[in-house]
């Protein structure tokens, strides 16, 4: 079972989990419902954090956690997803937050 501890997995690591994971397991079931792509919303730093985009295999992302074990979602920012497309997640950040977002450099 996928549980938020304070060790990080890295995106190799979380690719080989997610690789693993088996649709007739519910909680399997459950993280491959959550596959897809995220963006992280951070209200106070907005001005100086563009918005990215984020596969849920990200160290960053991590099927929309965040890497962060101790964060309280939403005291600051929060995940955004899944959108099962990148073209999905970019326009929905286009006409919510009129952004053009980018791709995460660790998942181009």
């Amino acid at each position: 079972m996928f549980e938020k501890t304070d060790t990080i997995m890295s995106r190799n690591e979380l690719s080989k989990f997610d690789s693993g994971l088996n649709d007739q397991i519910d909680v399997d079931r459950l993280l491959i419902n959550k596959r897809g792509y995220y963006v992280y919303y951070n209200k106070p730093n907005q001005v100086t954090k563009p918005l990215k985009i984020h596969r849920h295999t990200c160290g960053e992302c991590c099927y929309g956690i965040g890497k962060q074990s101790k964060a309280e979602p939403g005291r600051n920012g929060v995940w955004i997803g899944p959108c099962h497309s990148i073209e999905t997640m970019k326009s929905f950040i286009q006409d919510i937050f009129g952004e053009s977002p980018t791709l995460c450099t660790c998942c181009q």
